[in-house]
């Protein structure tokens, strides 16, 4: 037997995720994964600032 058809994913459904998580919808689908912590946060940002002037070329980096 085939499966019964899924209800596509609204916008309202958004609201219904937790306030410690994040909701996407993808391809009808909603997706809910824990939001980061603020560790993360902190260390991406930390890192960006170290290596964005090598990116963007601005330090003789490769650009």
């Amino acid at each position: 037997m085939s499966e019964p058809a899924k209800k596509k994913a609204t916008y309202d459904d958004l609201y219904s995720v937790a306030e410690n998580m994040t909701g996407e919808i993808i391809n009808g689908e909603l997706i809910v994964t824990p939001r980061p912590s603020r560790k993360h946060g902190y260390a991406a940002f930390a890192l960006g600032k170290e290596i964005g002037p090598y990116l963007s070329g601005k330090s003789g980096g490769p650009g």
